[in-house]
């Protein structure tokens, strides 16, 4: 069990070696998701480059396309 105020970056990882099952509950009938990757993929890169000193490179391989489940 867990909880995530509101508007707070977080993710979920298994780190076992058997299937996650993962109910999420929220306080409104309205959800939207916003990720950190699609949200890098998506501003300029020279800005986000800038503040968080990644390289531009790393930023050019992002994928805009949503994942819902990252393979390791």
């Amino acid at each position: 069990m867990g909880y995530v105020l509101q508007s707070n970056a977080h993710y979920i990882e298994n780190t076992g070696d058997t299937d996650l099952v993962f109910p999420e509950m929220f306080k409104t009938a309205h959800y939207e998701d916003i990720s950190l990757a699609k949200w890098m993929a998506h501003t300029p890169h020279l800005l986000v480059d800038q503040h968080l000193r990644v390289g531009e490179k790393m930023l050019e391989e992002i994928s805009k396309q949503k994942s819902v489940i990252t393979p390791l």
